[in-house]
């Protein structure tokens, strides 16, 4: 159950980032979790692909790094993706 809230939260961050940042599709992400955590790239992918594939493709690529952080924590440690062109 932790696991999906944990899911659910770096979901939604990774979403207001994308945001934020005009970021059309995500290329490739890096996630840091903690070493308990049951975050990992497979669950995170196919969460992703389920809850944000307005942002996300099948080419896009989830990395989990283990650090020291504390339970229910999760960092986005990078985001590569395709941003909007601005208009004229």
């Amino acid at each position: 159950m932790h696991d999906m809230i944990l899911l659910s939260k770096i979901s939604r961050a990774l979403s207001e980032c994308c945001s934020l940042n005009r970021i059309l599709k995500i290329s490739k992400v890096v996630i840091a979790v903690n070493s308990c955590s049951h975050v990992n790239t497979s669950n995170l992918y196919d969460y992703l692909r389920n809850y944000n594939e307005d942002i996300t493709d099948e080419l896009t690529e989830v990395k989990i790094k283990i650090e020291n952080l504390p339970d229910q924590m999760a960092i986005i440690k990078n985001i590569e993706g395709y941003q909007y062109e601005d208009e004229k």
